[in-house]
């Protein structure tokens, strides 16, 4: 029976990941993946390294995510409070909005009903 070994890493920069990968002296790599996710980058791929591995498989699944600094940190929390405060106006704009008032009816022409047309004995035959 197979395993899969899984690994997370956490690095400073993306290109740390390919830093780290070319020290591992990985055979192969596949199944890359790059997401950014609340600001934050992952990625994760499928390495196949030249050693082997104790635990009875023949690739290892690695998650890699960039650590945010004090600049990331600092615009993430930037944006949130414009995020916040927009939301703000915008229920403060809703709230001080007039009510909408439904035009009254006007009364363009009076409607009559009128009798209905009676039918002569003949075309009722």
């Amino acid at each position: 029976m197979t395993r899969t070994k899984w690994m997370r890493l956490g690095v400073r920069d993306a290109a740390d990941i390919l830093r780290w990968v070319s020290v591992q002296d990985a055979r192969e790599l596949d199944d890359f993946r790059y997401r950014v996710i609340r600001g934050r980058e992952f990625v994760s791929f499928r390495m196949v390294p030249r050693y082997a591995i104790q635990i009875g498989t023949s690739d290892i699944i690695v998650i890699a995510h960039v650590k945010p600094g004090r600049l990331q940190r600092l615009d993430a929390a930037v944006a949130g409070f414009c995020r916040s405060s927009a939301r703000w106006v915008s229920t403060v704009v809703t709230a001080l909005r007039p009510a909408v008032v439904s035009p009254l009816p006007v009364r363009t022409a009076e409607l009559y009903q009128f009798a209905l047309s009676r039918q002569s004995s003949l075309s009722r035959r």
